[in-house]
């Protein structure tokens, strides 16, 4: 039986594809959006099989069910989100309250339909929003405080899906993922500005000078551990109660980052101004969240520090220029 990743052209299904292929798993994709070419030729390679590459709009609760019905995969990991930032007019705030919340209740539904099917629904640290400041870490006993149309969103999706798959009896694992960045990462239309790690890490090959705002750290996660972690859930295939984080443990900021880069990259500079409005920044740099509950469940932790992350980004994405 394979595993139906819905959101599949998006970097984490990317990532979480590639993770699969490579262990020798079968993978449906599924995206509105078509899988980028370099992923259709690196897939190919993997001893894997991709049995289906599907287009679905996650807010077409027939056509999910229609899909999940068809290939009767043994787990479903939604990761279909829709992330807009800055000013967020009002039809773009509908659209994205149906993806982010519509969506993971189209994945239950259609779920339910299956019997022992697993759904791990993807949700975001953006969901502790102003609570995200005041604490020494994020986990359970802080009360989530989303301030922006995305963290609100995902919020009322992940209690949404949870609500629903009590009701039908679905068994769910909801996994707010902190700050990803890596391997397959690039802007979308569903993800129209990418890390500020991948920003400065453009800048670097391109050989162009940096600028930072701030020194802030913050829970960055590198994409292929996002992948072994949602790949641990699948694995245990253990519903949890209440949403589990996956993180990293540990924290860095874009100085460390921009450090790093400079002694991989020759000739890269950078600088930190605050007062530069085009500067990249860690954004109010929220308390890391912890990783112990994730743990417990499927034995899961990080194996990339950024030390390692950098190395292996740096390496794939010159790959790609060559």
């Amino acid at each position: 039986m394979s595993v139906m990743i819905v959101g599949a052209s998006g970097f984490v299904g990317l990532a979480l594809a590639e993770h699969l292929l490579a262990r020798g798993d079968a993978v449906v994709a599924a995206d509105i959006e078509a899988l980028p070419p370099r992923a259709a030729r690196d897939f190919a390679a993997l001893p894997g099989r991709l049995i289906a590459v599907e287009r679905l709009d996650a807010t077409d609760g027939e056509t999910y069910a229609a899909l999940v019905a068809r290939h009767r995969p043994r787990a479903i990991v939604h990761l279909a989100a829709l992330t807009p930032l800055g000013r967020v007019p009002p039809a773009l705030a509908r659209r994205t309250a149906a993806v982010n919340v519509l969506g993971p209740l189209n994945a239950v539904a259609a779920a339910a339909a299956l019997p022992g099917c697993f759904l791990v629904v993807a949700s975001s640290g953006s969901v502790f929003g102003a609570a995200g400041f005041d604490a020494p870490v994020l986990d359970a006993s802080i009360r989530p405080d989303p301030q922006s149309i995305y963290g609100v969103a995902k919020f009322a999706g992940e209690r949404m899906s949870l609500l629903a798959a009590a009701e039908a009896d679905v068994p769910l694992a909801v996994a707010r993922l902190s700050s990803v960045f890596g391997r397959w990462e690039r802007a979308t239309g569903a993800r129209p500005i990418a890390s500020p790690l991948l920003r400065l890490t453009q800048h670097a090959l391109a050989g162009e000078p940096a600028v930072i705002a701030d020194a802030g750290k913050r829970d960055f996660i590198y994409s292929a551990d996002v992948a072994a972690g949602l790949a641990s859930l699948v694995d245990t295939a253990k519903p949890a109660p209440k949403p589990l984080h996956l993180a990293p443990g540990i924290t860095w900021s874009l100085a460390e980052w921009c450090e790093g880069l400079a002694r991989r990259v020759p000739g890269f500079t950078w600088t930190l101004d605050a007062d530069d409005l085009a500067a990249e920044s860690a954004s109010n740099a929220r308390a890391p969240m912890e990783t112990e509950s994730l743990a417990a469940l499927t034995g899961f932790r990080a194996a990339y520090d950024m030390e390692h992350a950098m190395e292996d980004d740096l390496a794939w994405r010159r790959a790609a220029a060559d």
